[in-house]
């Protein structure tokens, strides 16, 4: 694909360089060969599984399905979270992107796996459409009033010298309920979104569901639903 070659250039020459950490809140500058290490010392709490927002760090190989919950009505406006780091095993990982380094012993095994970070964003339409620099106080936030809620769903990863894909999908609580299953490709963390493309609906990134459709998926919504946000690595596209 002339277009994924093109744009996987440019990639390479504009967003090799270390870039601020793609968390809410982290003003880090991390290099490319350092993003699961400091995913891993500054963002991994040991607590994760008894906490609703916490990383989860994991192995995957492709092909294989990872499921992460989701309470999506308890997400902060406008504030970009990381659901999960999965660590990707390829057998062409040698040429497609550099090795981890500096990892702590517990996570060496890890060392030349790609980290691909699973992102979320709860925001509105009028905030996605204007961009507004000004955060509001988060009691003042009348989604409605804001033209709906929407939810934004991404992945990132260091530099790769080719594009990698993956299938993403939300589903019910019951794991019943399939909203669209989308491929997308996973976006350099050093590189910004590209809102325009987005808005236009040219963007191969980010899968988008309004707030009232995954209340609709969830027979009502409400604070204590969650869905399901399923992750498939598919690799490189030949």
């Amino acid at each position: 694909n002339m277009e994924d070659r093109a744009s996987s250039i440019d990639e390479s020459i504009g967003h090799s360089k270390p870039a601020i950490c793609p968390l809410a809140d982290c003003q880090a500058v991390v290099e490319h060969t350092h993003l699961l290490r400091h995913m891993i010392t500054k963002h991994l709490d040991p607590r994760a599984r008894t906490l609703p927002f916490q990383l989860r760090l994991r192995e995957v190989s492709t092909g294989q399905r990872t499921l992460l919950m989701l309470p999506y009505r308890q997400l902060i406006i406008d504030n970009d979270q990381c659901l999960a780091v999965l660590n990707w095993s390829s057998v062409s990982q040698g040429d497609l992107t550099a090795p981890q380094l500096d990892l702590p012993p517990c996570h060496q095994m890890l060392t030349y796996h790609l980290p691909i970070l699973v992102m979320v964003c709860r925001t509105t339409w009028k905030s996605l459409l204007k961009q507004i620099d000004e955060k509001d106080m988060q009691e003042t936030r009348d989604v409605t009033a804001e033209w709906g809620g929407v939810y934004l769903f991404w992945l990132l990863s260091p530099l790769t010298r080719r594009p990698i894909y993956a299938n993403l999908a939300l589903l019910n609580s019951q794991i019943q309920s399939v909203y669209r299953r989308n491929r997308r490709r996973i976006r350099n963390f050093a590189s910004r979104m590209p809102i325009r493309q987005f808005i236009n609906g040219l963007d191969p990134y980010f899968v988008s569901i309004n707030e009232d459709q995954l209340d609709e998926l969830c027979n009502g919504g409400g604070n204590r639903f969650s869905i399901y946000f399923e992750v498939i690595i598919e690799g490189v596209m030949s």
